[in-house]
């Protein structure tokens, strides 16, 4: 079962995939990895348990 993650450390699993932010409105920013994008609400402190799982999917269907 996944817990909430702080922001840091989801935005640097994201950087360490090879994701890159592309752009920024308000508190959320989009990463992107060859066409593959994600949004991460990086302006709150913690990442709730849904979409830290919708991350990891991304990570991995990024990878191939």
């Amino acid at each position: 079962m996944v817990s909430e993650q702080p922001t840091r450390k989801v935005v640097r699993e994201l950087r360490r995939a090879g994701f890159v932010p592309v752009r920024s409105r308000g508190s959320h920013t989009v990463y992107e990895k060859n066409s593959v994008t994600i949004t991460i609400p990086d302006g709150h402190p913690v990442i709730s348990p849904g979409v830290y799982r919708q991350v990891l999917k991304k990570i991995k269907e990024a990878r191939g």
